[in-house]
């Protein structure tokens, strides 16, 4: 009966110990679509950046880009201002097919700096709230968007603009 017992309350810690492994792993696996997604939106803008040579100042935004939806984006009087329009409409997630409550959880903010304005490059973030707390960015991007900046987490890519000579 005691060996019962003993068996017993071993494999009610094995299962728990299971329990908040998988608990874990699907955690980890939300965070790492997040970090996927956001890969893809910083690629997208560091790709429109380099292949608008001429109007690549266009891109320096003052403020984090992706809290409201743009309307009109093909309207818009320049390339990069298109451009701008429709990378806000990505972070902000508004071809996602999701419901509102779940659209929200899935929401990126981006900036586009250029730290020095006689240098050709431009430096794009993108932040995003994270599920678990962890150590937060030195980037400053959406910084206090998400609440505790502890759930903050982002990615940046330096983009450098090729002058053209003739």
């Amino acid at each position: 009966m005691i060996e019962i017992l003993v068996t017993i309350v071993i494999v009610s810690f094995g299962l728990l110990g299971l329990a908040g492994f998988t608990t874990r792993a699907s955690a980890l696996a939300v965070e790492a679509n997040q970090r996927a997604r956001a890969a893809a939106i910083l690629a997208d803008m560091g790709n429109r950046i380099a292949n608008n040579k001429t109007g690549a100042a266009g891109y320096v935004s003052a403020n984090a880009l992706g809290a409201t939806a743009q309307t009109g984006c093909a309207a818009k009087a320049s390339l990069a201002l298109r451009d701008l329009c429709e990378w806000n409409n990505q972070l902000f997630g508004a071809s996602d097919a999701l419901t509102s409550g779940a659209a929200d959880a899935l929401k990126f903010r981006g900036c586009i700096t250029r730290p020095v304005a006689s240098d050709p490059v431009y430096v794009v973030t993108v932040a995003w709230a994270a599920t678990v707390p962890g150590v937060p960015p030195a980037d400053t991007c959406a910084l206090d968007a998400f609440g505790d900046d502890a759930f903050r987490r982002t990615l940046r890519t330096q983009v450098r603009v090729a002058a053209l000579a003739a």
